[in-house]
């Protein structure tokens, strides 16, 4: 089982056991929001867990969704990961999520689930670029990519329909050399 530690929480790949966390927050409105992504019952969240558990045994995995955890206590808070969109010799790109549980939102857990998962990608998996896109109306998620030092490259005006209606979305990346000067310059202001 893959495992990221963090300070306050760790990344895991989920396990059979968290499907009634997994069906709270896939069936919870306020959660799912943004997400073309919404389970009525706990049979089409089972069938969305099966497809991330069977991810976690492939050898070639392109998909890394894991459960956000609490160190403190070991409860689960939400669901962040990335999938391989390409790959290269010299690297590749991976397109990343995040969502948590509406008790913990505005308290940094996914600013620091996203840079765990932004360390994954360019030490361990040797990628180019991660990029995280959101509805321009997301605004939380959005600070969460400029806090992780991500750069904006698009406002996509009416590119994704959602509940009826065309909404506009904003794309952010970082590349691997722009996250190595963020590390550095962090390392700097820590001696």
């Amino acid at each position: 089982m893959l495992r990221i530690e963090g300070k306050r929480i760790y990344l895991r790949d989920h396990l059979a056991s968290d499907l009634g966390v997994f069906h709270s927050w896939l069936s919870d409105p306020a959660v799912t929001h943004y997400l073309s992504l919404r389970t009525r019952s706990l049979k089409e969240s089972l069938i969305v867990l099966a497809e991330s558990l069977q991810e976690n045994d492939r050898r070639t995995r392109t998909k890394f969704h894991f459960a956000i955890v609490l160190r403190e206590n070991n409860a689960i808070i939400g669901d962040a990961g990335f999938t391989i969109e390409d790959r290269a010799q010299s690297g590749g790109v991976a397109d990343l999520g995040y969502f948590l549980l509406q008790p913990y939102w505005g308290q940094g857990y996914a600013t620091e689930a996203a840079g765990l998962i932004l360390g994954y990608c360019f030490t361990v998996l040797k990628l180019h670029k991660v990029t995280a896109g959101c509805h321009a109306e997301n605004l939380a998620s959005e600070r969460v990519m400029i806090k992780c030092g991500m750069m904006r490259e698009a406002y996509r005006r009416k590119q994704h329909f959602l509940r009826g209606e065309w909404r506009d979305r904003v794309e952010y990346a970082l590349l691997y050399e722009d996250w190595v000067k963020d590390q550095n310059s962090s390392d700097e202001e820590m001696e």
